[in-house]
């Protein structure tokens, strides 16, 4: 799997850390330490019902806590009900994240697909039981107690209590769970699971807990909740029907579409927002055709697949995936794929990371799940960090479409992401300007690195060939993940705006980014394209060329 994250370039040098994987969340530097008191002190009123008559046929009671869907690959989750960092339950003595107060709804469907179409599909497999799933889901978790209920909705349900102690024995806290599982049919459970403070407290969680245990219901599924299939076989009437189906079962959020988008939000109270998010992402995808125009990414592709099938490596099946991070040229065609680009808009900060946004993110493409997830950042820095997240994923996700997972080093990937977070949209087209949040911060290193020497920027010659860990950590110049990103933005602006502006421009300069990009597609090797790229060019000079522009804009 791949994912590209974008951060939020809050508090200068803060905001420019870029997060790839939830490994390297910075959700404590940028929301600060919780030292007073526990979050989620209280449990969960009961507000409403879940209800799935599309589906799985059952209903269960609710929570006034928002609804987070599933990822794809989440075989066994339904769905979960939780706050974010509103849930969170931390250690009162030193602030740190224990756990997430939450209630899961989770499926263990063994029945057949349901049609023809879906068993010529790799499926992905989960848990064949709660047995299983408990196993390697709440090892750490000891039971305390199991019950079987009798003649709930006519079935026999089994209840079961876990508790957890976080830290040590004198200075840990207690953590709850209890587990309803249903057995729906001979091939199908269901179970519920809340989660909350343990010990003395367990009591007020356990009681709400088991009123929404309690209340399961099986419901016929309602053929009318849903059209009876897809319009017709094309890939985006196939697309939009599958995210048809996941809405329904999913309360508080909807579908909209635009000709090459699906979003897929929680935002559903806000349609101005919505309608403005749609035209920006068919607006900026006429940027990315200027740049990256179908008829050279088709042609790419095209170079791609004669690699694979001529004596390079060979493409991947479905029994026999890519390795991660490199690229697959599939025989459906791009363009087509490409209009089926999926976008998730949640709510607001908490539901983005309770849903899986990388610590310290404010969006990430995943190639995985095909879909590009972020949150409306009004309440937060503003509507300019949402917009600008959007722009800098949609163009991985657009490129993803023609050339698979692209892994170029980071200061392209990156670089290019980051220049398309500057334009700025007027009356419903972009016109490119310098990347606000970047731009300060280069500015104040290159001023740093003319006065002493060795710090401040890391020499061109080098940052074109780290590799990422490099590119997101420290290094001997004194910089960090955000100071290359601001270098990274900065150089592919030189490359892209400095002819016929930069003093001292030499010609051969407007070769290099399409140089490095045709090099690396035909030879799937890093070094070769860099080589390329830039053979033949004083480093030196480029990189006296790069500050002197940099600095005059």
């Amino acid at each position: 799997m791949r994912v590209h994250t974008f951060l939020l370039s809050s508090l200068r040098r803060l905001r420019n850390i870029e997060a790839r994987v939830p490994a390297l969340a910075l959700t404590v530097l940028l929301g600060g330490l919780a030292t007073g008191p526990l979050f989620a002190q209280s449990p969960p009123k009961i507000s409403g019902l879940y209800e799935d008559k599309v589906g799985l046929g059952f209903t269960i009671k609710a929570p006034d806590w928002g609804f987070v869907p599933a990822q794809s690959h989440e075989v066994n989750t339904i769905g979960k009900y939780s706050n974010g960092r509103e849930n969170t339950i931390r250690n009162p003595r030193n602030g740190q994240p224990l756990e997430e107060a939450r209630i899961e709804l989770l499926k263990f469907d063994r029945r057949a697909p349901p049609d023809d179409a879906e068993k010529d599909r790799p499926r992905i497999t989960g848990a064949a039981n709660f047995a299983e799933y408990a196993k390697a889901q709440l090892a750490d978790w000891k039971e305390t107690e199991r019950k079987e209920l009798k003649n709930l909705d006519g079935m026999t349900v089994t209840r079961i209590v876990y508790e957890r102690i976080e830290g040590s024995k004198e200075d840990g806290i207690a953590l709850g769970l209890v587990a309803y599982v249903y057995p729906v049919s001979a091939e199908l459970d269901i179970a519920m699971l809340g989660l909350g403070l343990g010990d003395k407290k367990w009591n007020k969680w356990e009681g709400i807990y088991d009123q929404i245990g309690k209340s399961f219901k099986r419901v016929a599924l309602d053929s009318k909740k849903l059209p009876s299939g897809p319009r017709s076989n094309s890939i985006r009437d196939v697309k939009r029907f599958e995210l048809e189906k996941q809405v329904a079962a999913n309360p508080g959020w909807a579908l909209f579409e635009s000709p090459n988008y699906f979003v897929v939000t929680s935002k559903t109270d806000d349609k101005k927002f919505i309608e403005e998010l749609m035209e920006r992402l068919e607006a900026i995808r006429e940027v990315y055709e200027e740049i990256y125009p179908v008829s050279l990414v088709k042609e790419l592709r095209l170079l791609v697949k004669e690699r694979e099938n001529t004596g390079g490596k060979p493409a991947a099946t479905e029994d026999e995936p890519a390795p991660e991070g490199k690229t697959v040229a599939t025989t459906v065609d791009p363009m087509e794929m490409s209009k089926c680009s999926v976008v998730r808009i949640c709510k607001d900060k908490d539901e983005y990371h309770s849903y899986g946004g990388p610590g310290g993110s404010a969006g990430y493409w995943s190639s995985f799940h095909q879909e590009l997830v972020i949150y409306d950042d009004q309440g937060g820095g503003g509507r300019r960090n949402t917009w600008a997240t959007l722009n800098h994923e949609a163009f991985h996700q657009y490129i993803f479409y023609f050339l698979g997972n692209f892994a170029p080093h980071s200061w392209y990937n990156e670089g290019n992401g980051d220049f398309f977070s500057g334009y700025q949209i007027s009356n419903r087209k972009f016109k490119l300007r310098p990347f606000d949040w970047r731009l300060g911060l280069i500015k104040e290193n290159i001023q740093k690195s003319e006065k002493d020497s060795g710090t401040g920027v890391v020499p061109l010659k080098e940052i074109v060939r780290w590799t990422q860990a490099q590119y997101y950590g420290g290094s001997k110049y004194g910089t960090d993940g955000g100071d290359h990103y601001a270098q990274g933005w900065s150089f592919i602006y030189f490359l892209r705006t400095g002819a016929g502006a930069a003093k001292d421009w030499n010609p051969a300069y407007e070769k290099i980014l399409d140089t490095y990009l045709r090099t690396l597609v035909e030879t799937d090797d890093l070094d070769k394209a860099v080589d390329a790229a830039f053979a033949g060019i004083d480093f030196d000079k480029l990189e006296a060329a790069w500050k002197a522009y940099t600095k005059s804009l």
